[in-house]
């Protein structure tokens, strides 16, 4: 599965991503059932000329292998936690490990978009835990890290979805 990225072959990280780093995440993860939620794009249209005029009709792309869910640290200082219930309601979360098949446009919706046109990602119960499903924006440019976690890291707020 995955994403469109050209990978070159001749780069060993690159060789490595998909078979091995991706391969190892998607086999082992679920079977350890340490990823608490599944981490899905959404790009929302709306049939009228603005974002919530008319009928929205969402299209959703199930990241893969599962990202890691990482609670962050604001610039103020305080820290949002997890929760017995959840995570905190309006918390900033961090995902890494995701996928070097992934490019920029597929994780943060291509950048400009309509007048009637939304982007989000939605996380997901795994795992049987009942969690609730939760909607989040970027707060900073998507990066791409192939030193420590060999994957994507994306800055997420959350919002109403």
């Amino acid at each position: 599965m995955g994403g469109s990225a050209i990978l070159d072959p001749n780069v060993l990280v690159d060789g490595l991503v998909e078979e091995v780093i991706d391969g190892l995440r998607r086999d082992l993860h679920p079977q350890f059932g340490v990823r608490a939620y599944d981490v899905f794009t959404v790009a929302r249209t709306w049939s009228g000329q603005g974002q919530g005029e008319g009928r929205a009709t969402d299209v959703e792309v199930l990241l893969d292998p599962q990202p890691k869910v990482n609670i962050w640290e604001r610039q103020n200082g305080r820290r949002y936690e997890l929760d017995k219930c959840g995570l905190d309601e309006a918390g900033e979360i961090m995902l890494t490990e995701v996928s070097l098949t992934y490019t920029q446009a597929e994780l943060d919706g291509g950048g400009a978009l309509s007048r009637n046109q939304e982007f989000f990602l939605k996380l997901t119960e795994a795992h049987g835990q009942a969690s609730r499903t939760a909607y989040f924006i970027h707060t900073k440019v998507p990066y791409v890290d192939r030193e420590k976690d060999m994957g994507w890291v994306l800055w997420l707020r959350r919002v109403e979805g």
